[in-house]
């Protein structure tokens, strides 16, 4: 997991293993550290080396032996400089980026995402809809986007007043969803399991259109057509009226 996050930070696979052990191990010279990870000496002096022009560690000289040190303050300072940096010229160049952009084109009507981040960032573009949500929904595939994720969702779909009218399939775990129609902004109705399953989501809002599949492989797709999502949208109100 820790690994994982240093990666995330922008180190690489190898730099987060001798990292950790350095902050393990203490002040250490790269032969420990080497015989810690069991990578060559060498290699760990180069991934010191690169940490250090980071200033995520530190080095110091005793005889002809040289030594490092890792502090994880050091990381959180050296971020931060790093995010301040960024930040001052992502000011300067979108400004600059935007006269490159041609006036004329637009953006394209369908977009696909693919993968769990993808997944998580095409649902997420429901919370600046506009409109009410129209969904014929599956839920329960919906959950494997995370528990944490989709209680944030709706925490901030309510927070924002945008009402979600579900048509979803009657199960035990829909049905608990019930109490709490109000306060999150929330009307079901529900089919009997006898009728069929949804395996995927379709989301209509604005006039966009998502069909979101989770249930093996995970891909989004958005449609942006106002035809389509009224056709939809009229498909969504017929349904509605037959639960």
């Amino acid at each position: 997991m820790i690994i994982q996050q240093l990666t995330d930070l922008g180190f690489s696979d190898k730099e987060a293993k001798a990292y950790l052990a350095l902050l393990e191990y203490g002040t250490q010279p790269a032969s420990v550290i080497a015989r810690k990870t069991g990578f060559p000496k060498a290699t760990v002096l180069f991934l010191f080396e690169n940490l250090l022009k980071k200033g995520y560690v530190q080095r110091s000289q005793k005889g002809r032996v040289l030594y490092f040190y890792a502090d994880p303050i050091d990381l959180d300072q050296e971020k931060k400089k790093e995010l301040s940096s960024q930040q001052q010229i992502l000011q300067k160049v979108i400004p600059l980026l935007s006269e490159f952009k041609n006036p004329f084109s637009s953006p394209p009507k369908v977009l696909f995402f693919e993968g769990l981040d993808g997944c998580r960032k095409a649902y997420s573009a429901l919370l600046e809809s506009e409109t009410p949500i129209y969904e014929f929904c599956a839920h329960n595939d919906l959950e494997r986007m995370g528990v944490d994720f989709m209680k944030d969702f709706i925490h901030e779909r309510a927070k924002k007043k945008i009402m979600l009218y579900a048509i979803t399939e009657h199960t035990k775990m829909h049905a608990s969803y019930k109490p709490k129609n109000k306060s999150q902004y929330r009307d079901m109705r529900m089919f009997p399991s006898s009728i069929g399953t949804l395996f995927s989501s379709i989301s209509i809002f604005d006039n966009k259109v998502l069909l979101l599949n989770l249930h093996h492989d995970m891909f989004g797709i958005s449609i942006e057509s106002k035809e389509f999502s009224e056709t939809l949208k009229t498909i969504h109100h017929l349904a509605w009226e037959g639960c």
